[in-house]
């Protein structure tokens, strides 16, 4: 069993959960969108809301938004950590990574949601 732990989860836009989702989930080691995982998860999400236009238009910036949150979060846990607290320092490194390939160019949510 296990715990998810959306950030913004019922504060802010759903995009911007499905963003991180694809970021954690949908990569392979180097950062990249696995495709299938991307398409499989995408395709499922889709099947129970439609995205609106608005947020197809704003797919890249959440990809790049969540790629940024969660690597100045890290960040933040590396330099800053709280005293008392046990907590797993994770490698801020892989979310800059993803960031910089985020921001070389995201993949398409229009044809990962298609049925072709």
């Amino acid at each position: 069993m296990g715990m998810i732990d959306f950030y913004t989860a019922s504060n802010g836009p759903l995009i911007f959960d499905l963003a991180v989702t694809v970021n954690d989930w949908c990569v392979d080691e180097s950062g990249e969108i696995d495709p299938s995982r991307y398409k499989a998860l995408l395709q499922g999400y889709a099947s129970e809301r439609t995205l609106s236009a608005q947020e197809l238009e704003a797919w890249p910036i959440m990809l790049r938004r969540a790629a940024l949150r969660f690597w100045l979060s890290r960040l933040v846990e590396l330099h800053f950590p709280r005293p008392g607290e046990m907590a797993l320092i994770k490698d801020p490194g892989e979310f800059r990574r993803i960031l910089e390939l985020r921001v070389a160019g995201s993949p398409s949510l229009r044809i990962a949601i298609s049925n072709d």
